[in-house]
């Protein structure tokens, strides 16, 4: 088990978030409904939620949301983002291993948030202006930063995690899903995660 206060971490990134003003973090149990139903269902108000075009071709369907959502919206002119991270990855018990994981998988998710929306600020991969991007390349770049980030910060415990999620393609019928685990690997070879997935300490 991690001797990292993941937990803590997940709060100190919230708070400076939460003093620029500019990003909202909250917690759900479900991130199963649509995004505006979240935003409704935990009082966030706006006047317009960016809905980011595909110009990719390849990709028809877009991954289930999962850990993590992010959404775009402006309120009186002003550009705004609020990051929805799945409250309990793995579910529930009393088991104390079980809460270390939920506080590693939850500060993971939303350190990959918080690239999604660097990605967005700097115009990468989308473009908030014309709200269009390549959806696919917005993803990888996520998925990329968040492991240059937990090698970084030597955060092995979480980066486990993260790289045993990354070697797991869940609808392996899902185009999207298999373009952005073939992407990744380009940066980060699969022997790369494999090993990672094993280094719990």
């Amino acid at each position: 088990m991690s001797d990292v206060n993941y937990e803590n971490l997940f709060e100190v990134l919230k708070q400076k978030e939460d003093v620029k003003g500019k990003v909202t973090i909250i917690l759900t149990p479900d991130l199963s409904i649509p995004t505006q139903d979240l935003m409704i269902r935990h009082r966030i108000k706006f006047d317009h939620i960016v809905n980011f075009k595909e110009t990719s071709a390849m990709i028809n369907m877009t991954a289930a949301k999962k850990g993590g959502a992010t959404a775009f919206f402006t309120l009186n002119n002003e550009d705004k983002a609020v990051v929805f991270i799945q409250s309990e990855f793995i579910p529930y018990r009393a088991d104390s291993d079980v809460q270390v994981m939920n506080a590693a998988y939850r500060y993971v998710f939303l350190i990959n948030e918080l690239a999604h929306i660097s990605d967005v600020e700097n115009s990468i991969n989308v473009d908030r202006e014309t709200e269009t991007g390549d959806l696919c390349k917005a993803e990888v770049y996520a998925k990329v930063c968040t492991l240059k980030h937990l090698t970084l910060k030597k955060y092995t415990y979480a980066r486990m995690l993260y790289a045993n999620t990354l070697l797991k393609v869940d609808d392996v019928n899902n185009d999207y899903c298999l373009q952005v685990q073939r992407e990744v690997m380009k940066k980060y070879p699969k022997k790369k995660l494999i090993q990672w997935s094993k280094q719990s300490s």
